[in-house]
Parts: structure tokens; sequence; C-alpha cells
């Protein structure tokens, strides 16, 4: 059931990149590979519930969602196509207990959350601003990303935990962070 629902959402990411630009044309090609890997890295994450910043094509919200079905999950977007996509694939896919919020959490305001994700967020800095604004003191912070270890350096970050996949073509890191404070 897992690898039916994932390769369902690929297919649609797939069926509407060139309309949307969900990913890059580079990762298209690699689709199947880069979601596997970060599956492998998703599996140090174990939350009730979590909010995706920038969740885009889904990455790494959907499949989180349908390693653990259990877990309460909100994705936030301020792309209106991109929220038009992730809709699309919560109904297509049927899940269940996953939210969308359709807003720049920097301009909005936004609910406050215990855990936080993101994927490849660009620039870092923005997703710092962005952590601190939608979480409570003591969250966590999960960053995956690809290429060499960059840690953020803002104060209320602290890093709990560097995790690091050498995958065929490159690396892939997974930085857990605790929000000391809100600054």
């Amino acid at each position: 059931m897992m690898q039916k629902d994932i390769h369902r959402w690929i297919e649609e990411i797939r069926r509407y990149n060139r309309l949307l630009h969900l990913v890059s044309e580079n990762m298209i090609g690699d689709l199947e590979d880069n979601v596997c890997n970060t599956m492998k890295l998703l599996e140090h994450i174990h939350e009730p519930a979590i909010a995706d910043l920038g969740s885009g094509s889904g990455l790494p919200a959907i499949p989180y969602k349908i390693m653990y079905p259990e877990s309460s999950v909100t994705m936030i977007e301020r792309s209106q196509k991109k929220c038009t996509f992730l809709r699309h694939i919560i109904d297509t896919l049927k899940l269940e207990d996953i939210f969308l919020i359709e807003e720049d959490p920097l301009t909005g305001e936004t609910k406050r959350f215990d855990a936080l994700m993101s994927r490849a967020f660009s620039p870092l800095m923005t997703l710092g601003r962005l952590a601190i604004k939608t979480a409570r003191p003591g969250s966590r912070l999960y960053y995956l990303y690809t290429g060499r270890h960059n840690p953020l350096q803002n104060q209320p970050f602290f890093l709990i935990n560097h995790l690091e996949h050498q995958f065929n073509k490159y690396t892939m890191n997974l930085d857990i962070y605790e929000i000391i404070s809100r600054q």
C-alpha cells in the first residue's frame, strides 16, 4: 500500500510538473531516487503532529504522512498553484488528518507547532525566520538538504543531531534542532 501511494504521487508530480513547476527539471529525472532517499532520513523523525514549511510538491510531507498515517501533518505553502496540486494529492490518495495552510507565514498569522520539517528550503536565513515565527519554544525543526553540512547559525536553534547519508549522486543531510526561544 505504501509503495502504491508513493508511486501514484510521483506520477502526479510528473503529470503536472510542466504546468505547475513543482520540482526542478534536474530533480524530475531522479525523482524516485530523491523520494526514496528522503524517506530513509524520514525514518529518524517520529512526531504525532508536524508541519512542513514550504511544502511545494509535497516532499517531505506526503511521504511522511504515508509512512506514519497516525501522525497529523500540516503543509504550509504560499504558492496558490502548488496548493491546488497538494489538494489534488490529498483527495487522490484519500489522505486523512492532513491539512493545508495556503499563506506566506512571514506575512500572515500562522498557528504555532511543536514540530516542523522542511526540505531544501532557500534561503536558509528565511527558513530560520519562518521556524521562529511558527514554532513554540522547545519545538523541534527537522531540516533535510543535500550537499555539505550547513547548520543554521541562529541563536534560538540548538543542533541536537546531524545525520548524513551518502547516496549515489549526492549527500543528503538531516539536521535536528531544538528551538530554544522565539527571540
